[in-house]
């Protein structure tokens, strides 16, 4: 279950795009494919999250900050360019599956890749 505390986000599940604003919540059944895009500036939201292994993988990833401000010369490794393959093993091993782009264009074509 996710509940928007301030900001704007979609939500893609199941062929159909959502749109959560401050006070809205959305629950998200296990195994089902989803995705979530910030559409302001600013988004907090609180999570709810059964069985509890996803942030014990997140966890696992996690690195201190090297500065506080936020990164912009054009080496720097980021989401958008990051190669994924050891996130995707450690999640995998806590029961998350990241879907492949051509299973993110089938299952939710709204996604914008």
């Amino acid at each position: 279950m996710i509940r928007a505390g301030t900001g704007t986000q979609r939500v893609f599940l199941d062929g159909e795009v959502f749109e959560l604003t401050t006070g809205d919540c959305m629950f998200l059944p296990l195994g089902r494919s989803h995705a979530f895009r910030i559409m302001s500036d600013e988004l907090r939201w609180i999570a709810l999250i059964t069985p509890g292994g996803f942030f014990d993988a997140v966890n696992e990833m996690n690195a201190p900050a090297e500065r506080m401000e936020v990164p912009s010369d054009v080496n720097t490794v980021t989401y958008a360019n990051a190669d994924m393959t050891d996130t995707i093993k450690v999640f995998e091993r806590y029961g998350v599956r990241f879907l492949t782009a051509d299973e993110i264009r089938r299952e939710m074509p709204e996604y914008l890749l």
